[in-house]
């Protein structure tokens, strides 16, 4: 473990506030001297008064040098620039999209040059995929991107161990732009942001996806072939089998912990069958492996006296720290564990015991890395990266509008902000739509460390209540001992009764408490504890008490496995939102419900 952090300061020193106001004010000047070169900044309506009021002629070139001050340059970036939102930016995105994608058309869009790859969102809202073009950047501009890069991958202590990397280098389509000869000018792949950073990382563009499967990097346990397979669950049992061949493996890092869960039940419902493999070197026939087999047959010999050692551990699922006993050297599992992802928290440290350290790498999104761990011992302690790109703060509790934006040197202890940024891939002022808490501030440079909170739209409303995601986990945390343990959840609306209530489809993590039949009022009484306004209304009969619908074991990663194959998402990155509205997905969710409460 590396050495602890100090501990946070409250407020800034004059000395350091004045230090973070340089550095975004030197971001800032960056930004708008690299991007004054873009399509974007030329034509956007939402900038135009920002480029009458650096006297820039619509359509000019790039800014060479500024006549502006940096301090001058921020005021009329503060004044002049407004809050925007993803469809501000989707006329321009499309263009990437057209049948037929010319290279003048997108050549210098939203960034110089062309973009390395475009992220989309993996739809944490539950909502259609977002698309963020990614460019090149010099590495000034890039560390937060190289901080998180060189924490997922973390070097063996020893030399010698390896890691399980879960990530997936599967893509939904290829952007082809055209050159005026019509030749492709360059092969822009279409992936979650994972997936590109994990490309350009280890040097796999997609024109090569042939060769690139053929390898394997040194220190995974997993050959590259693993990560081309869409097939959610085929994606997981692979990657377990090759986990299991390696008794020095150090590392699991799967992204979310809720991927690691699937994990976990992936090596617990296919023992005797992954074993088998391990022992004769045999890769089974699985559904979504057909195109990468012989790569993953290739990295696999028959190995009888691992199997036998594994046989001798045996499928002790009952034992605490089983996954030690597999991988003795097993020191850490990376995996986001904050928000929506600390419900299976209790399941996953069942499985690896108290030896082996739960440890969350970053926040990140499609559009950026916003913050990096701050604290190994605390699952939601970040400290923003203020290197990269412009991160300014929107108070929960004022109008939605930039005037109230608040700077990363006068943000306050204890409040709750959105989170609004400037990037470098040219978005101006973009809600992220994610909430944080301050928690204060790093001693040494005096970067805000924060928490995360929630999505500011993620609710549930049925009358005049509106219930937000923290509060649907802080009722879900409350009653989960009535339960007989939570796993994973989410609420829905309930119309089946003639007063909506809602409902809490719950997968639990063994069997049920014995006390399960007072779940239903418990939820209803914390909710009325935690929300006013349901209170209210539930009391006015405009909300019936919770119905609890019990999913059977192992539905939430058979949900995600069923988004990879309909929405093209990719393996092992699938986020279930706390909320669902959506009819196919509710529909989905209850063909699977065992019994109600």
């Amino acid at each position: 473990m590396n050495s602890l952090p100090p501990v946070p300061i409250v407020s800034l020193t004059p000395e350091l506030a004045e230090r973070l106001r340089g550095q975004a004010l030197d971001v800032l000047s960056y930004l708008v001297k690299t991007n004054s070169a873009t399509t974007y900044f030329k034509e956007s309506d939402a900038l135009q008064q920002f480029r009458a009021a650096l006297n820039l002629a619509d359509g000019g070139n790039q800014i060479d040098a500024l006549d502006h001050s940096v301090e001058e340059l921020f005021e009329v970036y503060h004044n002049s620039i407004g809050l925007s939102v993803y469809e501000d930016y989707l006329p321009v995105i499309s263009r990437f999209f057209e049948p037929t994608c010319s290279k003048s058309s997108v050549e210098n869009l939203m960034a110089p040059g062309l973009p390395i790859f475009i992220a989309h969102s993996s739809g944490t809202s539950g909502g259609a995929a977002k698309y963020f073009p990614k460019y090149r950047h010099p590495d000034h501009m890039s560390r937060a991107t190289t901080e998180t890069v060189r924490l997922a991958d973390p070097r063996s202590k020893n030399g010698t161990g390896k890691n399980c990397i879960m990530i997936s280098l599967a893509y939904r389509q290829v952007v082809t732009p055209l050159d005026e000869d019509g030749d492709i000018a360059k092969h822009i792949p279409v992936c979650l942001l994972t997936s590109g950073l994990g490309r350009i990382e280890n040097n796999m563009p997609v024109e090569r996806d042939a060769f690139s499967a053929t390898l394997k990097v040194p220190n995974y346990s997993s050959p590259a072939a693993v990560s081309f397979i869409s097939h959610y669950k085929s994606f997981l049992f692979m990657h377990a089998l090759f986990a299991l061949v390696e008794p020095k493996l150090e590392t699991i890092n799967t992204i979310f912990t809720t991927s690691f869960r699937d994990l976990c039940r992936t090596v617990d419902d296919h023992w005797e069958d992954l074993v088998h493999c391990v022992e004769t070197g045999v890769i089974p026939d699985i559904d979504g492996i057909e195109a990468v087999k012989d790569n993953l047959q290739r990295f696999l010999q028959p190995n009888p006296g691992r199997a036998e050692e594994l046989r001798r551990i045996g499928k002790a699922t009952d034992t605490p720290g089983w996954f030690k006993q597999i991988w003795p050297q097993l020191r850490a599992i990376l995996a986001n564990a904050s928000g929506p992802f600390a419900t299976v928290i209790p399941e996953i440290r069942h499985y690896i015991g108290p030896e082996v350290s739960l440890q969350t790498l970053a926040i990140g999104s499609s559009e950026a890395f916003l913050a990096v761990a701050y604290d190994p011992r605390d699952l939601n302690l970040y400290k923003l990266v203020g290197s990269d790109d412009v991160i300014e703060f929107l108070p929960v509790d004022d109008p939605e509008e930039s005037k109230y934006l608040a700077q990363s040197w006068n943000v306050e202890s204890g409040k709750k902000y959105e989170v609004v940024l400037t990037t470098r891939d040219g978005f101006w002022r973009y809600r992220l739509g994610d909430v944080v808490e301050i928690a204060g501030f790093d001693p040494r440079d005096g970067q805000p460390l924060i928490r995360y909170i929630e999505r500011r739209n993620m609710h549930i409303r049925l009358a005049n209540e509106v219930t937000t995601e923290t509060q649907l986990r802080q009722v879900v945390d409350a009653t989960s001992d009535l339960f007989g343990g939570v796993s994973e959840f989410c609420v829905s609306p309930d119309y089946r009764q003639a007063v909506a209530r809602y409902a809490f489809i719950v997968e639990l993590q063994g069997n049920a408490g014995e006390n399960i039949s007072v779940v239903p009022d418990a939820l209803h009484d914390q909710l009325q504890k935690h929300n006013e306004n349901y209170l209210k209304d539930s009391r006015m009969g405009k909300i019936g008490v919770p119905c609890v619908r019990v999913v059977r074991p192992g539905t939430f990663g058979d949900f995600r496995e069923w988004k990879v194959k309909t929405k093209g998402t990719a393996s092992g990155q699938v986020k279930v939102p706390v909320v669902i509205w959506g009819e196919a997905d509710r529909a989905w969710l209850e063909e699977r419900v065992m019994y109600d409460i």
